[in-house]
C-alpha cells in the first residue's frame, strides 16, 4: 500500500478522542491516531474482500478499535 498524504477520511479525527490521550505519558498526536485508524480501516476492508460493506462502517470500526488499543496502552508509539 503506497503512502499518500492526500487521502481524506469519511470522518474527521475526533477532538474528544484525541483529548482522551492527552493525559498519558506519551500522548498520540491527532496525525498519529489518524494514521493508525487509516491503516486499521484498510485491513478491515481487506478482511471482508473490499466488497459488501461501506468505507464509513470500516472507518468507524477502526476508530473504535484504535481508541480501545490506545486506552489499554497496547499501541507503542
Amino acid at each position: 500500500m503506497a503512502k499518500s498524504r492526500n487521502i481524506t477520511s469519511p470522518f474527521k479525527a475526533s477532538p474528544a478522542s484525541a483529548e482522551k490521550n492527552s493525559d498519558r505519558l506519551h500522548p498520540v498526536t491527532p496525525e498519529q491516531r489518524y494514521h493508525y485508524v487509516e491503516v486499521a480501516a484498510y485491513y478491515i476492508a481487506e478482511k471482508r474482500g473490499f466488497d459488501a460493506g461501506s468505507t464509513e462502517e470500516d472507518w468507524a470500526q477502526a476508530e473504535l478499535e484504535i481508541d480501545r488499543l490506545l486506552a489499554e496502552g497496547q499501541i507503542n508509539h
